[in-house]
């Protein structure tokens, strides 16, 4: 096997078989990069709506959920828009972050809804007219997110704001990266 051909069998099966991936939220695609089935960088490819914002209001996207077992997040990345629908937000600038809980409730910013950006921390958007975000968090050796087998599975894609108006559905398109180490066997 020639090392390209060996390049494109892990980028397109990913982890070794009996490795579960998990899986991803709608209006995304996974594509997984790995060498020996526990390593993985996972690149979600967004193209989703928001729920409705109005007010001052936190909301959040399903973006993938990780398999069942133990990982650790090493690193993350967002490169991502935000893109209004109705014309009454475009110049708001909402924080954008990833969090293991989804954005809810009337907050105006992130950090108010426990861990919707303890993934990576919200970045203030320019605005909601399709310009791009792009921010990445390495997350410190004793910081690594550890998620036990119990732990919460989700990353959700969150915004939050005290929008100027009302908006159906922003856009978010994109890439989200995720680095990070399955500590679970196959077998588990």
């Amino acid at each position: 096997m020639s090392y390209a051909s060996d390049i494109n069998w892990r980028k397109s099966y990913g982890p070794k078989p009996g490795f579960a991936l998990g899986t991803t939220g709608v209006g995304v695609v996974a594509d997984h990069f790995t060498v020996d089935g526990y390593n993985i960088v996972t690149r979600l490819t967004v193209d989703g709506v928001m729920p409705a914002v109005t007010g001052s209001i936190s909301v959040g996207l399903l973006a993938y959920t990780f398999p069942a077992g133990v990982h650790a997040l090493k690193s993350s990345r967002i490169k991502l828009a935000l893109t209004q629908t109705g014309g009454l937000v475009n110049a708001d600038q909402p924080e954008i972050g990833l969090g293991d809980t989804i954005g809810s409730g009337a907050n105006t910013q992130l950090s108010s809804v426990a861990a919707s950006e303890n993934i990576l921390t919200g970045q203030v958007a320019n605005n909601c007219t399709g310009t791009v975000e792009d921010k990445t968090i390495l997350q410190a050796t004793a910081a690594h997110l550890i998620n036990e087998a119990a732990g919460d599975k989700g990353v959700f894609i969150n915004i939050a704001d005290a929008w100027a108006g009302a908006d159906a559905g922003i856009l978010v398109t994109g890439e989200v990266w995720l680095e990070w180490t399955r500590m679970t066997s196959a077998e588990e």
